[in-house]
């Protein structure tokens, strides 16, 4: 079983890490090994799968062979209730019976042994009508705190008394942190806060002078607009500092955590130990849902007919598509539930789609999603942009993280840029030194994504997501250091386009953010042959032509939670269709 379990993570990383779209080019005589490799090994996934699935594997073995989830040394019948209690039922009626008779009596003539704990005592009074034996006791585990363990076909009664229980937990012992971070900037103020001044000279046989000056600057950005997400993620304190407010803090109660060995003692009372079994069960039932994200990144060239932007009306399908709007930024364009749009009023239906033209975008004035389902997801969607323009797919990254987990995913390079320059001059009698001292920083050219998910109990995955999509070029500056002598800088021309939002969807449904516009400007050439290429006179014969063109950054998000083996094998057959697909040139 562990080489099957070890078999599929290597296949999902495989498929992780070789499904981006710009993933970089190697030679020919490489790339028809490299296929047949990659398809071995999704072959290999697909047949453990398939094995998996012949063995009857439940579904959380493949959970707890790719999740490091939470393993609990809870009694079965807390967690999995996979007691087996006595199919038998029975009406029982007592009236102050003592408990040891009780429930001695209550496993006679039938397969079930009871154990008592010495301290047993009290007296039970109870009617119930068509019951089992593990009704009854779990009645009076409720009722009169008489605490049971169910192993086998044997129940061990405990009273409502002091104990120390002992639960492993298997996680991770890792603190994770993270921030996400949109801005507007507007610019830098810069203040001058302290200057100091000196001079020194000296005589000797070479005549020396030195001068300097000193200030010290606050600089201080002026933002237009921003956003910012803090993520911290420290599991083990969080749950002891859980089970400790669970006990109230309590004389006698104590909680011992420790995270390198995954082991967690609790001494309380028999009554409190059932809650914080109830507390763990749902905490592993929690932290280890996971998602699948896929992404598609696009950039559609909008045709003449679409300078305004794409007509998401125009891509509905009439049926029982779904649509939901949503906004990002932009104005109280929804006050009372109205909106305007390209002078019509009326109210925003997902049902009524014709008032959504163009213009939408525009009129929200920030960037505009929505959500739809389409049977055949990213293709049917994809098809339906390319009506409007040239579709170009600029990344395809797939995520797959835990609940409440931050993901994240960057392919590009980073290239160095000056971003400061300073300048000390050294004189003397013969000489004048001039030093110049750079400061480099890193920029990003590329896409980068990362999210945060929080799946809840019907099946919603609530998302924050922040994708980037950022070119930098250089650009060279004049920068005039004295009055005889300047100096070239060669600086980073950033173009980004990014979206920071939080939305909501179903499992496997299509989120869309678009709006993201810019406009380029291509230089189209047309020339009389021959004449054209004569140096100076052809520039008679030729015709130079700017041409503007718009694009809209679209990006399509769809999750989809793992709940059985059966996804993570068709995601797998996926992979193994699209390196089918690849040809080797």
């Amino acid at each position: 079983m562990n080489v099957v379990f070890k078999n599929l993570t290597l296949s999902i990383v495989m498929v992780n890490l070789l499904l981006t779209s710009c993933a970089s080019q190697s030679d020919k005589q490489d790339k028809k090994p490299l296929l047949d490799e990659i398809n071995q090994v999704l072959n290999t996934g697909i047949d453990d799968n398939t094995k998996l699935n012949t063995n009857e594997t439940k579904v959380g073995d493949i959970t707890n062979a790719l999740v490091p989830a939470i393993n609990l040394g809870i009694p079965e019948i807390a967690i999995n209730n996979k007691e087996k209690p006595d199919s038998h039922r029975f009406d029982i009626r007592v009236n102050r019976v003592k408990a040891k008779h009780f429930f001695m009596g209550l496993v006679d003539d039938t397969a079930m042994n009871m154990v008592l704990h010495p301290e047993i005592k009290g007296k039970i009074t109870l009617d119930l009508k068509n019951v089992t034996v593990s009704d009854v006791m779990k009645v009076t585990r409720d009722v009169f705190g008489y605490d049971f363990v169910f192993e086998g076909n044997t129940y061990q009664v405990y009273p409502n008394i002091m104990r120390t229980k002992i639960f492993k937990i298997n996680y991770l012992s890792v603190n994770r942190s993270g921030n996400s971070k949109m801005q507007v900037s507007s610019g830098q103020v810069t203040e001058s806060t302290n200057s100091n001044s000196n001079s020194s000279s000296s005589s000797n046989i070479n005549n020396n002078s030195n001068s300097g000056s000193k200030s010290n600057t606050s600089r201080q950005t002026v933002s237009g607009s921003s956003v910012s997400t803090l993520y911290k993620s420290d599991f083990w304190s969080e749950l002891e500092t859980s089970l400790k407010e669970i006990l109230t803090k309590k004389e006698d109660r104590s909680v011992v955590v420790n995270a390198q060995s995954g082991i967690v003692v609790v001494r309380a009372l028999s009554s409190e130990l059932r809650v914080i079994e109830n507390y763990l069960e749902k905490t592993q039932l929690n932290v280890q849902r996971q998602v699948i994200l896929e992404t598609k990144i696009l950039e559609v060239e909008l045709n003449d007919s679409y300078q305004t932007g794409i007509n998401w009306a125009a891509l509905t399908q009439s049926g029982n598509d779904k649509v939901l709007f949503g906004l990002t930024g932009g104005g109280s364009i929804f006050d009372n539930g109205k909106s305007i749009i390209n002078g019509n009023t009326g109210n925003l239906d997902p049902s009524a789609l014709s008032q959504v033209n163009g213009t939408s975008a525009s009129a929200f004035g920030g960037v505009f999603s929505l959500a739809l389902n389409l049977g055949s997801g990213f293709a049917a969607f994809i098809e339906l942009l390319k009506s409007q323009g040239e579709v170009q797919v600029l990344s395809s990254p797939r995520i797959s993280t835990i609940n409440n987990q931050k993901a994240v995913i960057k392919v590009g390079v980073d290239e160095f840029f000056i971003t400061d320059l300073t300048t000390n001059t050294n004189t003397s009698s013969a000489t004048s030194n001039v030093q110049n001292n750079v400061e480099f920083t890193p920029f990003f050219s590329g896409v980068a994504l990362d999210v945060i998910p929080q799946i809840s109990d019907d099946g919603a995955v609530i998302l924050h997501i922040h994708p980037t999509v950022s070119n930098v070029v250089e650009k060279i500056k004049s920068v005039d250091v004295s009055t005889t002598a300047s100096l070239k800088i060669p600086l980073a021309n950033s173009t980004i386009r990014e979206s920071d939002s939080i939305i909501r969807a179903h499992n496997g449904q299509v989120v869309v953010i678009g709006g993201l516009m810019q406009t380029s400007v291509q230089n189209k050439e047309a020339s009389v042959p021959l004449l054209g290429d004569i140096p100076l006179l052809g520039a008679l014969f030729r015709h130079t032509q700017k041409i503007s063109k718009k694009s809209e950054l679209v990006i399509l998000v769809k999750p989809i939670i793992v709940e059985s083996n059966e996804q993570w094998n068709n995601k797998l057959r996926d992979s193994k269709s699209n390196f089918n697909n690849l040809s080797v040139r």
